[in-house]
Order: C-alpha cells, then sequence, then structure tokens
C-alpha cells in the first residue's frame, strides 16, 4: 500500500462517532492508543428518540471507562418519571401489566457492578462525546463521512470527505462503526444477511401537557397500549422539557407513517384524549434479525449496526455493539503492544457473532409478541369480564414476555466458551437463557461479580490487563507471573480472602481476561505455563 502524501498517522482509524464507534475509541484511548474518530455531524449534535436503555452489562463498561455516574447526571428525565414498564390499555385506561424497574433497577443487584440507566438518545451520545473530546490521544474530525478504505499487510489508509475537501488518515488498524447502511462495509461487499420482521415507524414531538394525562394509570419510561385499536404503540418522555417518541411496530396497513395527522390521531385514542403538539419529526424504520457472515475483514472490523441488526424488543440494539467495543478493544490493543497473538483479532467474529445470534432470536420472539398478538376482545371493559380477560393477557406477557423485560440472561449469561482463546475444563455447560442468569466461573463466561463493600465492586480491582485471581494463600504463583512476563502479557494477581467471593468462584485460581470474562481456572497452575499464556494471547492452540 503506498501511503497518500501527507496523510496524518494513527494507531487505530474509526469510522463513524455513533455510540458505538465512540466506546471503541474510549476503550482504545484508556489503553495508550492513539485513536481517529471521523462523524458526519457537529461535535454537540446528538440523536433523538431511538435508544433509551444502557443495560446493566453495558453500564459494567461505562464504569471501566469512567462514565457510569456522567451518564445518570446527563439524563434530563425528571424522577417524577417512574422507571417502570408499564403496560395499559390507553393512558387513561387501565393498566394490565407493570415491570417494576423494568427499565432502571431501584437499588443495586448483588450480580452485577452496576445497575442499568434509562436516559434518552441524546443523553447517551452527549456523555459519550464529552469522554471522547476529552481523551488527549482522541482525533475527533466533525463533518466528516468515511468514504473508502485500502489495506495491506502493514496497515490501512482510510479516506474522508470534510469541507469539501477528500482527506486521508493512516493506521494500522480500521474499526467501521457507521451504521446499518455503512458505506464501507459495501466497499468490501459484506451484506447484512437475514429478515426484516416489521417495517415500524417514530415521531418525536414537544407535548407539555402530555404527562398530566397519565393520573389514572401511571408515567413511566416505558407506556405500551394494548387496546382494542392493536397499534402495536408505545410512548416514551424524552426530556426534561416535555419532548416524547411516540413509536408503533408494525406500521398497520392502510396507514401511511409520514402522515402526521393519521398518526396523532392514532397517539391521541392511545392517549385517550387530543392535546396540543409542536416540534414534530418522524421516520420509518425496520426490526431486522440481521448479520454479516463475518465481523472481520483484514485488518478492518465491523462493529454495532455495521455487523449486527436486531429487533428493539428487549434493548440490545446499541447494547450489543458496545459489547463489541469491549471484545474488540483489548485485542487491537494487544496487537499494538506486541503480545498479541495470530489468533487473537480472528476470535473476535468467532466470540461476538454467536452471542448476537443467540441475543437477536430472542428479541425477535419479543418483536413478534406484541400488537395484535396480545389483544383480546374485552380487555378494555370496566366490569368483572373486562378484569378477568386484563387477567389472562397479564398471564400471558408474564409467562411469555418477562424476558423482554428482565434479559438477564441475555446480558450477563452468554458465553465465549466455542472460542480458541478460551481454557475450557470439561464443566457441563448451563443452558443458554435469554431471561434468566446464574452466575458461574466456568472459563467463557463473564467473571461472576460481588460487592466487597458498599460501592466497592470486585471488578473495580481486576485492571485493564489480565487478572489472576487466588483465593487461596498456598499456591505459587510464580511461573504464571514469569511466563506471562516473558510474552509482555499484563497480569495482575490478586489474592484475596473473602467467604462471598470464594461461593461463586468454584476454583482456587481463575485467569479473567481485560473484558471480565474467564480464560482459564483450576485449583493449581498448569504443568505448562507458557501454553496457558500463549493460548489466551491467541498464539497458541490449546492442546
Amino acid at each position: 500500500m503506498m501511503e497518500a502524501a501527507g496523510a496524518e498517522k494513527y494507531q487505530v482509524l474509526v469510522a463513524g462517532a455513533g455510540p458505538v464507534g465512540m466506546c471503541t475509541a474510549i476503550d482504545l484511548a484508556l489503553r495508550g492508543v492513539s485513536v481517529f474518530i471521523c462523524e458526519p455531524r457537529a461535535p454537540d449534535q446528538y440523536g433523538v428518540g431511538k435508544v433509551n436503555l444502557t443495560n446493566a452489562r453495558s453500564m459494567e463498561h461505562f464504569r471501566r471507562w469512567g462514565i457510569a455516574d456522567r451518564l445518570r447526571a446527563n439524563d434530563p428525565i425528571p424522577s417524577t418519571v417512574i422507571r417502570d414498564l408499564t403496560m395499559s390499555t390507553r393512558a387513561n385506561g387501565f393498566i394490565i401489566f407493570n415491570a417494576v424497574g423494568g427499565n432502571e433497577w431501584r437499588e443495586p443487584m448483588p450480580i452485577a457492578s452496576e445497575k442499568p440507566e434509562w436516559a434518552p438518545f441524546q443523553a447517551i451520545e452527549k456523555t459519550l462525546r464529552e469522554r471522547v473530546l476529552e481523551l488527549p490521544n482522541i482525533t475527533f474530525s466533525s463533518f466528516s463521512s468515511a468514504v473508502d478504505f485500502v489495506q495491506d499487510e502493514k496497515g490501512v489508509e482510510l479516506t474522508y470527505e470534510k469541507d469539501g475537501q477528500t482527506k486521508t488518515v493512516s493506521g494500522q488498524y480500521l474499526v467501521v462503526a457507521d451504521g446499518p447502511y455503512s458505506s464501507l462495509r459495501r466497499k468490501i461487499n459484506l451484506r447484512l444477511e437475514g429478515e426484516t420482521i416489521f417495517r415500524n415507524f417514530s415521531w418525536y414531538f414537544r407535548a407539555p401537557e402530555l404527562s398530566k394525562l397519565f393520573e389514572k394509570t401511571q408515567l413511566s419510561s416505558h407506556t405500551f397500549f394494548l387496546n382494542d385499536d392493536a397499534y402495536g404503540d408505545l410512548l416514551a418522555p424524552q426530556s426534561e422539557n416535555d419532548h416524547w417518541v411516540y413509536m408503533v411496530s408494525p406500521t398497520p396497513e392502510g396507514v401511511d407513517p409520514k402522515d402526521w395527522d393519521t398518526v396523532k390521531k392514532m397517539l391521541f385514542r392511545s392517549v385517550g384524549q387530543e392535546f396540543e403538539t409542536s416540534e414534530e419529526q418522524g421516520w420509518e424504520w425496520g426490526s431486522h434479525a440481521r448479520m454479516t457472515r463475518t465481523f472481520n475483514f483484514g485488518r478492518a472490523f465491523l462493529a454495532g449496526d455495521a455487523a449486527h441488526l436486531t429487533p428493539p424488543f428487549g434493548g440490545f440494539g446499541m447494547n450489543m455493539g458496545v459489547g463489541d467495543a469491549a471484545d474488540l478493544g483489548w485485542k487491537i490493543s494487544a496487537m499494538l503492544d506486541g503480545w498479541g497473538g495470530p489468533q487473537l483479532l480472528e476470535s473476535y467474529t468467532l466470540e461476538r457473532r454467536e452471542v448476537c445470534k443467540f441475543i437477536i432470536e430472542g428479541s425477535v420472539h419479543n418483536n413478534r409478541l406484541w400488537g395484535k398478538a396480545l389483544v383480546k376482545e374485552y380487555m378494555e371493559e370496566d366490569s368483572e369480564r373486562g378484569e378477568q380477560v386484563r387477567a389472562e393477557v397479564r398471564d400471558v406477557i408474564i409467562k411469555e414476555k418477562t424476558q423482554q423485560f428482565k434479559s438477564l440472561g441475555a446480558q450477563f449469561g452468554y458465553r465465549y466458551t466455542g472460542s480458541p482463546i478460551i481454557v475450557g475444563d470439561g464443566s457441563e455447560l448451563p443452558p443458554l437463557h435469554y431471561g434468566d442468569y446464574i452466575p458461574t466461573s466456568i472459563p467463557g463466561y463473564r467473571a461472576p461479580h460481588v460487592w466487597l463493600q458498599k460501592e466497592d465492586s470486585l471488578y473495580d480491582h481486576f485492571g485493564t490487563g489480565f487478572c489472576l485471581l487466588v483465593l487461596c494463600a498456598e499456591v505459587d504463583t510464580a511461573p504464571l507471573e514469569a511466563a506471562a512476563d516473558d510474552a509482555g502479557l499484563p497480569l495482575k494477581v490478586w489474592r484475596l480472602d473473602n467467604a462471598d467471593v470464594r461461593a461463586q468462584y468454584d476454583r482456587k485460581l481463575t485467569l479473567i481476561r481485560p473484558d471480565q470474562h474467564v480464560a482459564w481456572r483450576g485449583d493449581a497452575l498448569p504443568d505448562d505455563c507458557r501454553h496457558l499464556v500463549d493460548v489466551v494471547r491467541g498464539a497458541a492452540q490449546y492442546r
């Protein structure tokens, strides 16, 4: 590859400064990597109405990146909006089901170092953008659109357009995070393969009087409507200034999603009365179940919506991409620091694609079981018969749809057990479950979480490299430390005497990766510690 004259040089190039691109840039920068990230929007321009939930697993990464509390501080939604997920007939009708804490837990849970945060998309992007702009080794190029790239065995050159000019930057790796319509993905002829479940639409608007119309039910962070109209619609507050998003999935037959007058009438019916609106903007979108066949393309890596699309019912669209960033960041950094092996980056697709497939399948189930599928005759009737019908619908929701609001298995219970950089121990694997989560220290799983004291998480002590958690005093860890040092692999040895931790970890020794997943465990070190080190850094196959 001929390097363009005058091209600026960085270690990693990121195309797209949506949440996933920014998460990747932050993870890399905190590991000392120089990053160039380009974005068509202005530095202070944020999206609206697309994402509201940063789930607990993503918040654990936000905690590592120093922005979990900042996101909470940037959340503009007042505390008068209860962070529940409510299903009612209409705003002035009957509550059918209420998932308490369905969007945001009331209190910290033992299983996680963070609570989920329900905050509108502009708060999420603002939080990430602030972090990007304050890290000195990230160069943020606004009003810049990635248009092409070339690569060879030495590096990558990215071409982008800014201010009517074509410019070029060079780096060793490229992260493609420019969304579902990625121009760079199309350049390499990778398609998002799968199906479109439904066509949907959303409208963002301001309505100062709307919050007062929920007095009979409850003003929640998400209100889903189930009534005779069967629109499959929901309302969610979006700002401290009475902005809302109204979403319909799927688009009803005969409805023009671009016609606000028609959509407004639907909205008024679901709320139960008319009210003033302004600042309306709407868009169409799809519930997709799609992935590319690989997330790797030489020195380029697809992340977020450029690699996979999921229905929104479960809240994993952005959150899957945050998981991509957490998996990819430490691996690219390892290669740049010289201790990553030739199989390390190959493991990115092998780990993340199976996880995304599992989550997408569960989210498809959530999306299909909605709207007309949950509507029954008489459910709006103020009578004993009506209450009986609502109870029947409530039972169906609890049995079939609770996983959408709970999703603990999809957040914490996914696994990388088939990865070539995980050393398994032959333990029987628990079944995958979208809704339920049982902590386990089996290699490939997220390390079990424990609170050591109030606000003192076990995860806070792992560090940024590998961590050997030692739960007994008599083990000599010197052979593994020497092997790690010889390979250049960053390793922290942490000896801990804690009964709660021992109750969650089944072995005396647990090797934990930089992304908080278990790489290996045992009651004694292996005979060949160098081989173990080489496997987990992608330099050898496990034998």
